[in-house]
């Protein structure tokens, strides 16, 4: 199994990136961008906001599933993690900036820095940064679908003793489901191949998948002073496929809260829960801030 430490460096930032039902100040006619037409449409269109349909359910970004449309954004998650007693580290907070930059309706780049700091039950307390890049290709944009391609890296944090350099293909998506008499209520899901290079030890996970599907209901309207207003809870699970921790798989459900200020700040809170047993971790509470621009 991979130590705790690198598992929170590599999974934090999985579902960074977006931003729910705000608009930025401009707006254009809705081009609905398909697979059918994914060399012809989007490419040459500069980047708008797209909005729901007037009674259907927002697009919103998640704590631990990869989002899946375009945003010109600056994200900022925070979480702080204790451990089981028997794990030497104490606790863990983890902190880290987004700027995300939607070119066109196509293509988005993303650039983040991460800090991770350590409190040992024994020991000296410790402290690390990294960064990484990543580029999103938007594969589907319907009022009620969306589909994307992300490719990622992530630079190790080595000052924690981290040595790996993480790549991830993942493909991530989302569908409202209002029109099925489900209120304004969203269906997400993400695939994400991960593979680690760098120098490690015998036996050390390689290569392996995560996953995820989430559902959130919103219950207020943009322009309400609380606005998107929703409630959320998503399932991650992560599945080792070499190494000596092989088949090893880790389940966790993230309930949580997020809503609009302003037009154009976001707030999200939210806790993991461990679903299987035994887990590394005991509470994980998670702050997120994004702002549109």
């Amino acid at each position: 199994m991979r130590p705790i430490v690198l598992t929170l460096i590599l999974t934090a930032g999985r579902g960074l990136a977006g931003t729910p039902d705000i608009p930025p100040s401009t707006t254009q006619p809705f081009t609905a961008l398909t697979l059918s037409n994914f060399f012809s449409e989007g490419w040459n269109e500069p980047y708008s906001f797209r909005s729901s349909l007037p009674d259907g359910a927002p697009d919103l970004p998640l704590f631990r599933l990869v989002t899946n449309f375009l945003v010109r954004v600056s994200r900022t998650d925070y979480f702080y993690e204790t451990e089981l007693r028997k794990s030497p580290t104490k606790d863990v907070q983890f902190l880290d900036e987004y700027v995300d930059y939607a070119f066109n309706q196509r293509f988005m780049l993303s650039v983040f820095g991460n800090y991770t700091a350590l409190d040992q039950r024994s020991g000296p307390y410790q402290d690390a940064g990294a960064a990484g890049a990543q580029l999103r290709v938007q594969l589907v944009d319907t009022p009620t679908d969306s589909d994307a391609l992300n490719l990622r890296m992530d630079s190790p944090a080595q000052g924690i003793g981290d040595h790996l350099t993480k790549w991830s293909t993942s493909l991530t998506g989302w569908r409202d489901l209002s029109a099925r008499g489900a209120g304004r209520l969203g269906l997400y899901y993400d695939l994400i191949d991960e593979a680690y290079a760098g120098s490690s030890t015998a036996g050390t996970t390689s290569n392996d998948v995560a996953y995820g599907l989430a559902l959130a209901e919103t219950w207020t309207r943009p322009t309400d002073v609380v606005g998107n207003l929703s409630t959320v809870v998503e399932f991650s699970g992560a599945t080792e496929l070499n190494g000596t921790a092989r088949n090893t798989t880790q389940l966790t459900a993230t309930p949580g809260i997020q809503f609009v200020l302003g037009g154009r700040n976001v707030l999200m809170l939210g806790v993991d829960i461990p679903l299987t047993h035994p887990s590394d971790t005991r509470d994980v509470y998670r702050f997120t801030y994004i702002y549109a621009f």
